[in-house]
C-alpha cells in the first residue's frame, strides 16, 4: 500500500498501459467469437472497411494532439494551458463540423464506385465518428496532460467494452457487418458526447465561455501538424495499403485470412508494451545520465526481450489459431509467424532509432520512412497479382528490414552506441531457427513444449554472450 501511495506516477504509468493493451487487445479477444458469426467473405470485408477508416481517422484527425504537447505542453501557466487546449479543442469541432456533411455526402458515391465493399449506410455508420476523430485525440491528450489517468482509462477501455458487448449482442441475434458497425458507431458517439461535455466544462473556466477560437494558433497548429499527418499517411503504406491491394487481387476471404493473422501478430505488440512503455521515455535519460555503455547494454537487454517474446508468440499464435478459430481458417497459422516477424522488425526499429532521436534526425527519419514505405508499395503493387498473399509478406518483410538497416546506419552515424554486434548476430541467428522450427506440423502438445524450450535457449544463450543488463534502482526511486 505505501508503495502505491507513494508513486503516482507508476499508477498513472499503469492505467495508461492498461488502457493501451486493453483498447488493442479487445479486437484480437473478440476475434473468435466474430469469425464464428459471420463469414469469412463478411469478415474479410469487414477489415478492408476498417483500413478505410484507418487513413480515414489519420487525415481528419490532422495530428491536431501533437500541435497540443507543442503548444499547450510548453506553458507553465495553468490559466493559459487551458485557454490554448480550448482553442485547439474548438479547431478540432470546426474540422469536424466541415467534415461531417462531406462524409454524408460522398458515401453514397463511395458505395456506387465499389459497390461490393459497402453499402451507403455501413459507410455511414463507420465514418461518421471518424469526422470528430481529432477531437477525440487531442480531448484524451489533454487528460494526459493533466494526469487524469483514471478519466482516460475509463474513457477509453468503456468505448471499446461497451463496443465489444454491443457486438456480441447484435451477433448474437444474427445480424452481420451493417450491426458490427453499427456497434462501433454508438460506443464511438456516446464517447465523443462525454468527452465534448467534459472539455466544454474546461473551457468555460477560460473568459467565460465554452468555445474558443483562434486565428493565430490555427496558423500555428495547421503548418505544424500537416507533417505529422503526412508520417502518419506514410506508415499506412506498410500498414493498411497492402490489405487494399490483396483484396483487389485476390478475395476478400483471403483477406480473413491475413486479417486474422495480423490479429494474432499484435500479441507481440502488446507483450512488448510494457517494457517500451517503461524504456522509450527513459532512454534518453539513461544516454545523458548514464553514459553510452550502459544505454547501448540496456538496449541490447531489450533486443534480447524482442527476441525471446518473438520465438514464444510464433509458436503459441498457431497454437491458438487451432483452439480457437474456425476450420476454415486454420491456414492462418503460417501467415501469423510471418507476420509476427514483420511486427518483431518493426519493434526493432524502434528499439534502435535512439541515436538519430536523440540527435533530432528526425527529417531524415522520415525520408527513411518514406523511401522504405514507398519502395514496399511498388514492390507489393509488382508482386501481389503474381504470388498473391506471399507477394505481400515478402515485400512487407523487405522493406521493414531495409527500414531498419538504414535507421541503424543513421543513428550509429549521428550517435555510436557501443553495440556487441557480434554477439547480437549469434542470438539473431538462434532466433532465426527457433522461429523456422515453429513453422513444423508439430502436435500441439510438443508445439507448447518446443514453445517453452526454445524460449528458454534464446534467454539462456543471450545470458552466456552477456548480453542481459538488469536495470539497477535510481536514487529517486529507491525511497518507493
Amino acid at each position: 500500500m505505501k508503495l502505491l501511495s507513494l508513486s503516482p506516477a507508476l499508477k498513472n504509468m499503469a492505467l495508461y498501459g492498461s488502457s493501451i493493451v486493453l483498447m488493442k487487445g479487445v479486437s484480437l479477444f473478440m476475434l473468435p467469437y466474430i469469425a464464428n458469426h459471420i463469414s469469412q467473405h463478411e469478415l474479410g470485408r469487414l477489415e478492408l472497411l476498417s483500413t478505410f477508416a484507418m487513413i480515414l481517422s489519420v487525415i481528419l484527425g490532422l495530428s491536431l494532439h501533437e500541435a497540443l504537447y507543442r503548444f499547450a505542453g510548453a506553458e507553465q501557466d495553468p490559466h493559459q494551458k487551458r485557454r490554448i487546449t480550448g482553442e485547439i479543442f474548438t479547431l478540432t469541432m470546426i474540422v469536424g463540423a466541415i467534415a461531417l456533411p462531406i462524409i454524408w455526402l460522398f458515401s453514397p458515391f463511395i458505395s456506387e464506385w465499389k459497390p461490393e465493399y459497402a453499402d451507403t449506410i455501413e459507410l455511414e455508420l463507420l465514418l461518421m465518428p471518424l469526422a470528430f476523430e481529432g477531437m477525440v485525440a487531442v480531448v484524451l491528450a489533454s487528460f494526459r496532460m493533466r494526469e487524469k489517468a483514471k478519466l482516460f482509462f475509463y474513457l477509453t477501455t468503456g468505448r471499446a467494452l461497451l463496443q465489444a458487448a454491443l457486438t456480441v449482442i447484435v451477433l448474437y441475434q444474427g445480424y452481420g457487418v451493417t450491426a458490427i458497425l453499427f456497434a462501433g458507431f454508438i460506443s464511438a458517439a456516446l464517447q465523443v458526447v462525454v468527452l465534448v461535455y467534459l472539455q466544454s466544462k474546461q473551457n468555460k473556466k477560460v473568459r467565460g465561455t465554452g468555445y474558443l477560437f483562434n486565428k493565430e494558433m490555427a496558423a500555428l497548429c495547421i503548418p505544424y501538424c500537416l507533417p505529422l499527418m503526412a508520417s502518419g499517411l506514410v506508415a499506412f503504406g506498410l500498414n493498411g495499403f497492402e490489405r487494399w491491394i490483396l483484396a483487389e487481387n485476390t478475395s476478400f476471404s483471403d483477406l480473413a485470412l491475413y486479417a486474422v493473422a495480423l490479429k494474432f501478430a499484435l500479441a507481440l505488440t502488446l507483450l512488448m508494451q510494457p517494457f517500451c512503455m517503461w524504456w522509450m521515455p527513459k532512454r534518453f535519460d539513461y544516454l545523458q545520465s548514464r553514459g553510452e555503455k550502459i544505454t547501448a547494454k540496456m538496449t541490447q537487454s531489450s533486443l534480447v526481450l524482442l527476441c525471446g517474446l518473438t520465438v514464444l508468440v510464433c509458436y503459441l499464435a498457431p497454437v491458438l489459431i487451432e483452439w480457437l478459430m474456425p476450420e476454415s481458417y486454420q491456414q492462418a497459422k503460417n501467415i501469423a509467424v510471418a507476420l509476427i516477424i514483420v511486427s518483431a522488425i518493426k519493434e526493432l526499429n524502434e528499439l534502435i532509432n535512439l541515436g538519430a532521436l536523440a540527435e533530432k534526425q528526425t527529417k531524415k527519419l522520415l525520408w527513411i520512412n518514406t523511401l522504405a514505405t514507398g519502395l514496399g508499395m511498388i514492390a507489393i503493387l509488382v508482386l501481389t497479382p503474381i504470388y498473391g498473399m506471399s507477394g505481400v509478406i515478402i515485400s512487407l518483410i523487405l522493406a521493414q528490414t531495409m527500414r531498419v538497416i538504414l535507421t541503424f546506419i543513421l543513428s550509429q552515424s549521428a550517435h555510436p552506441l557501443p553495440y556487441s554486434l557480434g554477439k547480437l548476430s549469434v542470438l539473431l541467428l538462434i532466433t532465426s531457427v527457433s522461429i523456422a522450427l515453429s513453422l513444423s506440423s508439430f502436435s500441439v502438445g510438443i508445439q507448447l513444449m518446443m514453445a517453452a524450450l526454445c524460449t528458454t535457449s534464446v534467454v539462456i544463450f543471450a545470458s552466456q554472450l552477456q548480453l542481459i543488463t538488469l536495470p539497477k534502482n535510481e536514487q529517486g526511486e529507491k525511497c518507493l
